[in-house]
């Protein structure tokens, strides 16, 4: 597998509260949230828990499921403390088995990070926003173009870390050429899914990472960006 990936501060905030994992096969983004920068350290929580977990030690989306879960009571295990109190962080998770000459994903998510597939040139989300907006859109009660821009897009309705969680799931075949991309919200909020489809049609997975980073931050950068982009055999 080829694989590009990268992060960036953007152009307003000083610290990066986004933190990501690339390993052979599992791929992680991450964004923290919560004051005086306990984002970071729940962020990083997570990933060092994703980093140590034996994902050959159950069926590959149960090991997906309780990596996430792991990660979750890790971070709840330090949130008692006063100046990390409310620290949660979204995870997306993607784990890719080889299987002879077939490779398959196996997809956790909790929160408003992202993961797309890109298959013939066509992109898709695979993820759900796990967002106040995100729910409004899928009721029905807000477009997707009036999403994009509104105010309260960043409220998200679950974490790690933060209460009672549902990981979603998602698993599929891939396709040799398919690509998979991992992204913060620091992207998607100022980079449109059209843009982004442009972008990794036309280069290869470390060109593109660090394209739309370039993008992000030409658009504002108005948030942390982290980006993971990898290509199937």
């Amino acid at each position: 597998m080829r694989v590009g990936a990268t992060t960036s501060n953007g152009r307003v905030r000083e610290h990066n509260e986004d933190a990501f994992w690339v390993s052979e096969q599992v791929f992680v983004v991450c964004d923290g949230m919560g004051g005086h920068q306990a984002g970071e350290v729940a962020s990083a929580i997570a990933v060092d828990v994703f980093k140590n977990y034996d994902y050959t030690a159950r069926q590959p989306l149960e090991a997906v499921l309780d990596a996430i879960m792991a990660a979750h009571r890790a971070i709840q295990a330090q949130a008692g403390a006063p100046h990390l109190h409310g620290m949660g962080t979204t995870a997306t998770l993607a784990y890719i088995v080889q299987d002879g000459a077939s490779y398959h994903l196996f997809l956790g998510h909790v929160g408003d990070s992202r993961a797309y597939m890109l298959h013939n040139g066509r992109l898709t989300q695979i993820t759900s926003d796990h967002s106040l907006v995100g729910e409004l859109v899928r009721n029905g009660s807000l477009s997707k173009d009036e999403a994009f821009n509104h105010p309260h897009r960043h409220v998200v309705t679950q974490a790690l870390g933060i209460g009672e969680i549902e990981v979603e799931t998602f698993t599929t075949k891939l396709d040799s050429a398919d690509r998979i991309l991992l992204c913060t919200d620091g992207l998607t909020d100022v980079v449109a899914d059209q843009q982004i489809q442009e972008v990794l049609v036309e280069t290869d997975p470390e060109s593109a990472a660090h394209k739309l980073i370039d993008i992000a931050n030409t658009q504002g950068g108005p948030d942390n960006i982290t980006v993971i982009l990898i290509e199937i055999p």
